[in-house]
């Protein structure tokens, strides 16, 4: 693995939290976290792992009075 490419993600177990060293040919497919044996998806570049891009411009601005 040292010739490819890492993509480092973080177990989403609250239990665990480790993080993965992964290559990058897993993207876009299932790895096991070897601590907790939890599943994980493995992001494609690009994504992110908070909410969508417009999820924030979607909600109501607040008002103030």
């Amino acid at each position: 693995m040292s010739n490819e490419q890492t993509v480092r993600i973080m177990c989403p177990n609250l239990n665990c939290r480790r993080v993965l060293a992964v290559p990058e040919s897993a993207r876009g497919k299932t790895v096991r976290c070897r601590n907790c044996a939890t599943n994980i998806r493995v992001p494609m570049p690009g994504q992110a792992g908070g909410p969508p891009a417009g999820a924030a411009a979607a909600a109501p601005a607040p008002t103030t009075a």
